[in-house]
């Protein structure tokens, strides 16, 4: 797992950074750790798996910062904010920009690692080598929107793209055989993380589409994922 750290306070990158390699060492997790101190440089990089953005920050906020990467990268990004103020919070949740997880400042090392064994409990970091057509693909999990039938293939649907793969939709559901996707009707599969709202009918994913809600287990499988996440 990649991780990146951007706060303009150094001392304050320097002790996250120890921190969550020293976590990484303790469980025996691969995991690299970026530290940056303008989010400008960060917006250059490529895609990192998690993103610790300090909100208060005098050249780009992290609201502007996680604007930037969501835009760059078609919204699959998962964003940790770090904050000394309570206020933020609620103007982090009232902006149109969502955050996966929040950390007070300075981290505390049972706090953070609440957050990293949320992160790792949820799968957002699963990797799979699926087939197209005689070659593999890596995808991973947090990327994938949705899964939908197409005959003797499955097109996943990213944030940015749509690709086939060659399964059937059965197959497709073994592979991804895991709490953070649900098969909501025949045709569809999707990725809770990435679902917004629902009703009796339809789901509402976060890039605005609504796919046909035919399953009974849905309502379960999203509550108890959601209990996952915040416990």
């Amino acid at each position: 797992m990649r991780i990146a750290i951007c706060d303009d306070e150094k001392i304050e990158n320097e002790n996250l950074e120890r921190l969550i390699k020293s976590y990484a060492f303790r469980n025996n997790y691969e995991i690299s750790v970026e530290a940056f101190t303008d989010g400008k440089e960060l917006l250059k990089r490529e895609k990192f798996d998690l993103y610790f953005l300090d909100f208060c920050m005098d050249a780009m906020d992290g609201i502007e910062l996680a604007q930037g990467l969501k835009k760059k990268f078609s919204h699959a990004v998962t964003i940790c904010y770090l904050t000394n103020y309570e206020a933020a919070a609620a103007k982090i949740i009232n902006s149109q920009i969502y955050a996966d997880g929040f950390l007070k400042k300075p981290a505390e090392p049972a706090l953070l690692e609440e957050v990293l064994d949320r992160f790792y409990r949820l799968s957002f970091f699963k990797r799979y080598e699926l087939k197209q057509g005689r070659s593999f693909k890596t995808v991973y999990s947090q990327d994938i929107l949705y899964v939908e039938a197409d005959n003797k293939q499955v097109r996943i649907h990213f944030f940015d793209s749509v690709e086939c793969f060659s399964y059937l939709l059965r197959d497709i559901e073994k592979i991804l055989a895991d709490r953070q996707f649900c098969r909501i009707h025949r045709s569809f599969i999707v990725n809770l993380q990435h679902v917004d709202s629902y009703d009796s009918k339809n789901v509402r994913l976060k890039n605005g589409e609504e796919l046909s809600l035919k399953s009974k287990d849905f309502q379960k499988a999203y509550h108890e994922y959601m209990f996952l996440f915040n416990n």
